[in-house]
């Protein structure tokens, strides 16, 4: 098996530019990793996550023993290293586990993630003797993000409706922008009045970008409170609006519009990666 390797030295010219792994693509590697090799080991995926995320952000270097530690096996006690094993203990298992994976199911992977040995900074690579169209998909830019639109809750009972019809007008208007993809209706409105977690939504949706908020009315003033989320719960963006009208439907649509144009395409583009096939 040949790799490139994607942590190319700081005068690498274009072209091994070319062959390493975008950051859409890694991430959504990481959805393959976790469908594929992670079911039923939840701590050890979010350990992947931590540490890739890290690296994806220009963290890599700030990845010790500490900081995994705190951050992933803090808990009340704080994470001391010299007496506490669990980060290079769970490591072992995260290498094992990476091996075994593309030693079997996901030999013909295009994007290959791994956790070198002797510290915890994750390594990227593109696999060279991968089929010519796996790769392509992995360097090149990702079609339109997938948008799920969780209904939105009205703080006021009597504005229920009002709310079902901002969601509405949201789907509607998402569909109609060539940048996004967004869940159907009849998938998001079944969360309608009932219980959940932004991890189902987003498996329902096959999506892992959540749009969700709440809405209140007083006197003419609508405001509605939005938050962008990851399936994991991560806020991306958040924002507040303020409408000022007496038309229901009329607002709806200024509401929905104004909610779509402040909404971060750059965050839509770095959390919006889908998998490879």
């Amino acid at each position: 098996m040949r790799i490139a390797e994607s942590a190319a030295p700081a005068d690498a010219g274009a072209g091994d530019t070319l062959h390493r792994p975008t950051p859409e693509a890694v991430r959504a590697q990481l959805e393959r990793l976790r469908a594929h090799a992670f079911t039923g080991s939840d701590k050890l995926y979010a350990f992947l996550c931590f540490v890739v995320e890290e690296a994806l952000e220009g963290r890599a270097a700030t990845l010790k023993e500490l900081v995994i530690g705190v951050e992933l096996y803090g808990g009340v006690v704080d994470y001391d290293p010299r007496i506490d094993s669990a980060v290079r203990v769970e490591a072992r298992r995260l290498r094992r586990k990476l091996a075994v994976y593309y030693a079997g199911p996901g030999r013909d992977d295009a994007v290959i993630v791994s956790i070198p040995t002797g510290g915890y900074a994750p390594s990227f690579h593109l696999r060279q003797d991968a089929p010519c169209a796996a790769v392509e998909a992995a360097g090149a830019a990702l079609e339109p993000p997938m948008l799920a639109v969780l209904p939105f809750t009205a703080l006021c009972i009597h504005e229920k409706a009002f709310a079902a019809g901002v969601t509405d007008e949201i789907i509607y208007a998402a569909e109609r922008d060539a940048r996004l993809r967004v869940a159907a209706r009849a998938i998001m409105f079944q969360f309608r009045e009932s219980r959940y977690s932004l991890d189902e939504v987003a498996a329902h949706a096959g999506s892992d970008l959540v749009l969700h908020g709440t809405i209140r009315r007083v006197q003419a003033v609508h405001r509605v409170c939005v938050e962008l989320s990851s399936r994991w719960g991560q806020i991306l963006w958040s924002d507040r609006i303020d409408i000022v009208g007496e038309g229901d439907l009329d607002v709806q649509e200024r509401m929905a519009e104004a909610i779509l144009e402040r909404l971060p395409r750059d965050a839509l583009r770095e959390r919006g990666a889908h998998d490879i096939v």
